[in-house]
């Protein structure tokens, strides 16, 4: 595994990932209130009813929501907390969709409940060097 402090927008890069929690709201928008997500949703217009359809249609995997942008799901449902399952899927389902492009991915988001940066970044040692996960600034 690859790491970098980088900030998302501006290090050059092929796709740039933002993890997500799967859960949409009444309106079939997904729910991109924090962190990344919540900058990537301030960026673009319409991302929430673009990653909500995904989700309504295909669930929560890894999908391209815009050119050169991608979804990472960290949680099966909002309130779940980060699921280590989830990120192993995501990891397989990622290294897939970008084969060799460079890829940033952004440290999942970690709270007091969630597992341990340590637990997270054993999972994350799947990935290629082409994936290279940031702490984002």
């Amino acid at each position: 595994m690859v790491e970098k402090v980088c900030n998302l927008w501006i290090e050059p890069a092929v796709w740039r990932c933002i993890p997500t929690a799967g859960a949409t709201n009444d309106e079939g928008a997904a729910i991109l209130d924090a962190g990344v997500a919540k900058e990537a949703a301030d960026r673009f217009h319409a991302l929430d009813l673009d990653l909500g359809r995904l989700l309504t249609s295909r669930g929560n995997h890894v999908h391209e929501i815009r050119p050169g942008l991608l979804s990472f799901p960290i949680k099966q449902y909002r309130w779940s907390g980060v699921s280590l399952q989830t990120i192993e899927r995501s990891v397989n389902e990622l290294i897939e969709k970008v084969g060799d492009a460079k890829t940033l991915l952004p440290r999942p988001p970690l709270g007091p409940n969630d597992p341990s940066w340590e637990d997270v970044a054993k999972v994350l040692t799947a990935l290629p060097d082409n994936v290279i996960v940031i702490e984002h600034r």
